[in-house]
């Protein structure tokens, strides 16, 4: 089977990849109170863990009732190139146990020798020779030569938010909308937020650009400065027209614009539409159903190469299988809508523990309703060839 999460080119670690940002000062700072005296938390059973925010559970201490491990875990956002920054210049490994990453990661980090190679016979990653090839041997957890440098956490395909109503939408969300509500649509002109993360949102304007015949381009996932610039020109005049309400950076402030009613359109992870029809009391938002195309996911786990001499690899190894467990996969369909390996395993675990009629069917739409989006394009890395080149055309974009 086509690898869902394939990337076709990566990236080496730049040099304007370190200095364009204070990240690695802000995440070294965090990791410094997070994760103090390692040798004592390996001995207590506790593994600590970075990246991003939405891989964790909402209550780890679900994990320590089933597997014995703790988690101490420090998120971080989804921008270009921090990843990269914190982990090497920040030397997160002397402290963090597991790192949680978007795709593209590996084929930098791995041969390196900042992750070590994944242990398929561990004997406590039991649930690894079942777990399905197209998730565990995908481009988000095997380098360029095929190498193991991770295991599969989840995987999506990003939309957009929106409210129906004010979308002559139905209202169940199962409509295939098309990305000009977000770009191009007088009815949502200075009612969107876009995100400021070229990573996340200059793939979809080329998906809507290509759409409409206007550009065309060979690797939405890693576009050349040129093809780059013309996107950006686009959003420009559509900036400079009054489209976007204003750019967001991070998740909890996509829940507040989409929430407040301050936007009807905002491209989002998809959990932002849950946690806001919560607040709300209805499910008054919902998260689109594209015609051109989606931004395409996955995560996967890796382990620090320092980790090897702390002596806590085996708690270790019982996290990653965790990951790949009925329990974490349950509880991450329910929570955020995220697919993973081994969703069979999801159900089978909310039918052990009671969960009702209407939970258990919603894990298979859940799986369902990934495989429907992973059928158009694009996949994202975040490490693309041609990223100063993109960087450069994207600050034209801010700077409008």
């Amino acid at each position: 089977m086509k690898d869902k999460f394939s990337t076709t080119t990566q990236l080496g670690l730049t040099r304007r990849g370190f200095l364009q940002s204070t990240a690695v000062a802000a995440g070294a700072a965090v990791l410094g109170t997070s994760f103090a005296e390692t040798a004592q938390a390996a001995a207590s059973n506790v593994v600590r863990g970075y990246g991003v925010t939405t891989s964790q559970l909402k209550d780890w201490s679900i994990m320590q009732k089933s597997t014995g491990v703790s988690m101490e875990f420090t998120g971080t956002n989804n921008s270009v190139g921090v990843f990269l920054r914190d982990v090497v210049a920040s030397q997160l490994g002397d402290d963090a146990d597991i790192f949680v990453f978007e795709s593209g990661t590996e084929d930098v980090l791995g041969p390196q020798g900042i992750y070590l190679k994944i242990d398929e016979k561990h004997p406590e990653l039991t649930l690894w020779d079942r777990t399905p090839d197209e998730w565990k041997r995908s481009e988000t957890v095997v380098d360029k030569e095929g190498v193991q440098y991770g295991v599969p956490v989840i995987g999506n395909a990003d939309s957009f938010g929106y409210y129906p109503d004010k979308m002559d939408a139905a209202s169940d969300g199962n409509d295939e909308l098309s990305w000009s509500l977000m770009f191009d649509d007088e009815k949502t002109r200075g009612r969107v937020a876009y995100d400021q993360t070229w990573t996340y949102s200059i793939g979809v304007a080329a998906l809507y650009l290509m759409g409409l015949g206007k550009i065309g381009v060979k690797d939405v996932a890693d576009m050349t400065g040129e093809e780059a610039a013309k996107v950006v020109n686009f959003l420009i005049e559509r900036k400079k027209a009054g489209q976007f309400r204003t750019l967001h950076t991070a998740f909890e402030e996509q829940i507040q614009l989409l929430s407040s009613g301050t936007v009807d359109v905002i491209n989002c992870w998809e959990p932002a539409v849950r946690e806001t029809n919560k607040s709300l009391g209805s499910d008054k938002t919902r998260y689109a159903y594209t015609k051109e195309g989606y931004f395409k996911w996955g995560h996967g786990a890796y382990i620090a190469a320092q980790a090897e001499g702390r002596g806590n690899l085996d708690n270790i190894y019982k996290v990653l299988n965790y990951y790949l467990g009925g329990e974490y996969r349950a509880i991450q369909a329910r929570d955020r809508g995220y697919a993973g390996p081994n969703m069979d395993l999801g159900v089978q675990y909310a039918k052990e523990n009671g969960w009702s009629a209407e939970e258990i069917e919603n894990l298979s739409n859940t799986e369902k309703k990934v495989a429907r989006k992973f059928a158009k394009p694009y996949t994202s890395t975040t490490t693309p060839t041609n990223s100063d080149a993109i960087e450069e055309e994207w600050q034209r974009f801010l700077n409008a």
